[in-house]
């Protein structure tokens, strides 16, 4: 059974099962909250790294210029299927590119509906931190996600904005309402 859980030492040995698959991935999108983790684990520093996600829901502790974010990782039993982070808030920036969700499926469970599903978990956290709906983002090229973007539009209500371009990347953008 899917479910989101919050990143610690105890769920560690599901990720460093996928690792190596990750390590071999050529398809970099959305690996800004894979590749840190990976580096932190390759340098013995997981338990730092574990407590700044911990932090980082945390405006105070927050470097200039960030957002609060929740993290999560979605498992099916103790399997690692992907991460998760609910910015609680924009910037002008993460209106153009990365909006409130940010999604990482392991390569050998991407095709299989559980990114669907876990972002479907992701608007009911991000409804429970009080936000009626988000703005979800993907790479114009990353067409998977964007299916399941429109998909989850479709099911929760939401509008589709125009794409932005910035420095030559350009990213689908559409809000999608929260699940209450």
């Amino acid at each position: 059974m899917l479910r989101l859980v919050k990143p610690s030492k105890k769920y560690l040995p599901a990720f460093v099962q996928v690792m190596d698959d990750y390590i071999s991935d050529d398809n970099h999108f959305g690996r800004g909250g894979i590749d840190p983790l990976i580096q932190a684990i390759q340098d013995n520093k997981a338990d730092e790294y574990l407590q700044k996600l911990a932090d980082y829901e945390h405006e105070e502790k927050l470097p200039d210029g960030y957002v609060p974010e929740s993290r999560y990782w979605l498992l099916d039993d103790n399997e690692f299927i992907g991460s998760f982070s609910i910015r609680h808030r924009l910037t002008p920036k993460l209106e153009q590119w990365g909006g409130h969700i940010a999604a990482n499926i392991a390569p050998k469970h991407r095709g299989e509906y559980s990114g669907f599903i876990g972002i479907k978990l992701c608007l009911a956290q991000a409804a429970k931190l009080g936000l009626k709906r988000v703005l979800m983002t993907c790479d114009v090229n990353n067409n998977a996600s964007y299916r399941a973007i429109l998909g989850l539009m479709k099911m929760y209500g939401g509008e589709q904005i125009s794409d932005s371009f910035v420095d030559g990347h350009g990213e689908h953008r559409v809000w999608v309402n929260t699940i209450n």
